[in-house]
């Protein structure tokens, strides 16, 4: 029995989140700590010299006026009574793939995690019409189940399940996500300006990537890592800038 935190972006009552805590918490010491409310796209932010609300919902159970980012680091240096021994960012409604990981709330809170040494998964649903998260829930028990004991600290694991039964999984690299932004300007009254940011979104579908195992029907595994150095390009700078 593992203790596992469970947190997300979509807030506490997500369907996501309360349907793979009521699987995993069959076999497994569960708390959550959740945003109040949905924070999509909230990224890495977190609340700092502000108070932040907690309310306990039920036991082992805390919904936080705050990012998921905020959840992770009250849960670990205060709501908890240890560490736990692996925190799961999910089940998140909608997809997490290529470039989306700079924007994610689910998969910064994972990041949180690994900062603090703890192995974490972001756990996506790759799609925003599919509302069944209980193969994806399933899923999940049963790769902790075979593959728990082999995560390390600060390994974050970003994992994207298509609509449906699961089929098998691969290990992939992130892909390319294309962005239509989209900036609308409305005018408001005494002058002022209102933007809202808007647009589309499409992909470069790549052998080996999340968006190729996502179209195939398959369950996408992607490692991550928190070093962003690019180490190719610092043999490239060596000796030439002084």
């Amino acid at each position: 029995m593992a203790r596992i935190l469970l947190t997300n972006d979509d807030g506490h009552k997500a369907k996501g989140l309360v349907t793979l805590y009521s699987v995993l918490k069959r076999t497994h010491d569960v708390y959550v700590c959740a945003p109040q409310t949905e924070q999509s796209g909230s990224s890495h932010s977190l609340t700092l010299r502000k108070p932040i609300k907690v309310r306990r919902v039920k036991p082992h159970f805390f919904a936080i006026r705050g990012t998921p980012t905020d959840c992770v680091l009250l849960a670990h240096h205060h709501l908890l009574p240890v560490p736990p021994d692996l925190i799961i960012s999910g089940i998140n409604h909608g997809p997490n793939m290529g470039d989306d990981v700079f924007y994610s709330g689910t998969v910064a809170a994972a990041i949180q995690g690994a900062l603090l040494g703890i192995p974490s998964l972001a756990v996506s649903l790759a799609s925003f019409d599919f509302d069944d998260y209980m193969p994806a829930a399933e899923w999940t028990e049963d790769f902790l189940e075979k593959h728990a004991d082999r995560l390390k600290r600060r390994e974050i694991l970003n994992i994207n399940i298509p609509a449906g039964k699961p089929a098998r999984a691969v290990v992939t690299r992130l892909g390319k996500r294309i962005y239509h932004d989209e900036v609308i300007r409305k005018e408001g009254a005494r002058g002022a300006t209102y933007c809202v940011i808007d647009g589309t979104l499409s992909y470069e579908l790549e052998d080996g990537t999340d968006f190729k195992a996502i179209a195939d029907g398959l369950i996408s595994i992607t490692p991550l890592n928190l070093d962003l150095t690019d180490h190719r390009k610092i043999l490239s700078y060596r000796g030439s800038i002084t």
